[in-house]
This record gives structure tokens, sequence and C-alpha cells, in this order.
């Protein structure tokens, strides 16, 4: 149970005392097993325990670490002196606890239930140590943080559209083989009841912190890295665009349930050709929109974004205009600290 949402039922939790609580936590009740993993009881069945996940892993699909990373560059002509301008890139990652049940019915005992906390929210931060060596030949790490994104745990899928220098940046530590010191550090937050100087239970709250280094390298696992030459998927004249938002799929959306984004482009003939996506909770995060008529020389496009929200508000916003392959309309930014 989210903590703004614990928060928002106290009154009903007093208003109906009769009534049972739901399945949470008592978070004054911890319990350590064999040294390494703590545990809550229900505050209702004797026969349910909650664990706090003792590690944090990179998720896996048919042995395949989930792991994406897209890098787009525009190259016009293939050859080989040709250079590449890094028009910017898409860094995807899968992460899940550790399953501590077995270990727990070892060590406990198998007549009990075993679940993990109820996990709210989780802050997600990219950071690279890099290795530098002194005069006195002795290893010293600087970590340097690439950036940071918070998520509700609705999933375990986290999204980062990457500006130029950002992909620049990311794919030389790929390259340089120096990907080793990549690593992904989370704190997260976990939901229950506190119990207070009256006996009483009361909406509560606990966090964790893990830090995971990114078992991937160009050399180990190819497919997972891909440059995408945008030269090559836009024909002269016609428009083609990636219009992205990752709100819904990273839980930043708040109360907003819908976004509609109109893009407009004037053909050649001066007309007026427009097309139209909606992102929501059951949308995916991208779409590729197609002009198929040729638009006009130079020529770039406008679109505005209409906003529905959980009140039944809508919010339309004015005409915007756009050049880039790319529309990111997500509401955060990955930002490269280099220095």
């Amino acid at each position: 149970m989210a903590g703004k949402k614990a928060a928002g039922l106290l009154v009903l939790f007093l208003l109906q005392s009769l009534v049972g609580l739901v399945a949470d936590p008592v978070l004054t009740r911890p319990e350590t097993v064999a040294n390494r993993i703590i545990i809550y009881p229900d505050h209702q069945s004797s026969k349910i325990f909650y664990y706090v996940p003792s590690s944090l892993r990179l998720s896996q699909t048919f042995g395949q670490p989930n792991f994406y990373f897209y890098k787009y560059v525009y190259v016009r002509d293939q050859g080989g002196d040709t250079p590449r301008t890094t028009a910017g890139g898409v860094l995807t990652l899968a992460v899940e606890f550790g399953d501590d049940t077995e270990f727990l019915k070892k060590e406990k005992g198998a007549g009990f239930e075993y679940r993990p906390v109820p996990v709210e929210s989780l802050e997600i931060s990219l950071s690279y140590t890099g290795l530098e060596k002194k005069q006195d030949q002795e290893e010293s790490t600087d970590k340097k943080s690439l950036g940071s994104n918070k998520v509700l745990w609705t999933g375990k899928s986290f999204t980062f559209p990457l500006s130029r220098e950002s992909a620049s940046f990311l794919w030389g530590i790929y390259e340089e083989k120096k990907a080793s010191g990549l690593s992904v550090e989370c704190s997260f937050s976990y939901g229950g009841y506190e119990i207070n100087e009256e006996g009483k239970f009361q909406p509560g709250e606990r966090s964790g912190r893990f830090s995971l280094d990114l078992p991937v390298s160009m050399e180990k696992n190819p497919d997972l890295f891909q440059v995408i030459n945008l030269a090559q998927k836009f024909s002269f004249n016609y428009r083609k665009l990636g219009v992205i938002c990752f709100d819904f799929v990273n839980g930043l959306n708040g109360n907003m349930v819908k976004m509609t984004v109109e893009v407009e482009s004037t053909t050649a003939r001066g007309q007026k050709d427009t097309k139209m996506v909606t992102f929501s909770a059951d949308s995916q995060p991208q779409y590729n929109l197609e002009f198929n008529v040729p638009e006009a020389k130079g020529g770039k496009y406008r679109y505005r974004i209409i906003r529905v929200y959980a009140d039944g508000r809508l919010a339309r916003s004015d005409w915007q205009e756009g050049e880039n392959a790319f529309l990111d309309l997500s509401s955060y930014e990955l930002v490269i600290k280099n220095d």
C-alpha cells in the first residue's frame, strides 16, 4: 500500500475500525533471519511474513539480459571517413529483486508463507566509476553520476531517453571496454503499519538501498547494442517521426490519465497533414509516424498536446514547432555529469 494512499485512507480506517485491514507487514516488529534477511509479521495472520529482498539483479529473458542500448546517428554518406553525428539514444534495462522464499523456508520453517514487502517507489540512478592511475601506481576510484530517475514500482523496467551528449558518453564507455565501472544504484521504500503508543495500527514506511554492477558488454552481448542511422530511415522530403513518452511506463504521469499529441506537417502544396497518437497506462511508450505526402523543402512540423486528468479536466497546449526526428514528451531528462 503506497504511503500517500495509506495516509489518504487513514480517516477511513478510523471510521471503519471494525472492518479488517488489508494484509500488510507490522514494521515495528522486525526479525532478522540468519543475520542477513529482515522479515516482518503480517498484521493479522501468524502464518504470513514479509521479507525485505536481500539482492537486486538484472532480469533475463531466454538467457539474454534485459538490457538494450540504441544509439541514433545521422550518416548520409556511408564512406568510412564520414563523421557520424550522434542524434541521441535510448537505454532500457529491467531489474528484479532476488527471491528469498526458499532460503527462509529452510532457515525459519516451511510452515509459513513468505512474501516480499510491498515496495512503493524506487529511485534508480546510473553511475560510472573510472579507474585512474596515480603517480604511485595505486588505483583510485572517481565515481560520476550519470543521471537518475524516480519511478513507481508498478513495473521493473526503466527506460532512459538519452540526449546526444549522454548517448555519446555512455557508448564510449562500452566501446572502450570500461563498462565494468557502470552500475545501477537504487533506493526503495515500502509500506506497512506501525503500532502507536495506544497499541493501534497506523500507516508506516521503511526504506532500503542496493547497488548492482551491470554485467553486459559489447563483446559478450553484441545484440544488445545497435547503432541506427536516421539518414537511412528518412526519405528526402518525406516526414518520419518517432514520438516518445515514458511517463506512463515509469509512473511519472501523476493524475494525468491520457496524453494525446497532434502532429501537423505542411505538404509541398501548402496543405496540412495531421496525425495523432495517444499515450496512456495501456499504451506503448513510442509510436512511429509516417507522413506519406511530401512536405515542403526545409519544412518543420508543429505539435500540440492534449492532457486528460483523472478529475475530468482537459488541458490543451499551444502549438509548438519541432524539427528533430524524435519528439520526446517525457517529463524528465537524463543529465550527464562528466566532470
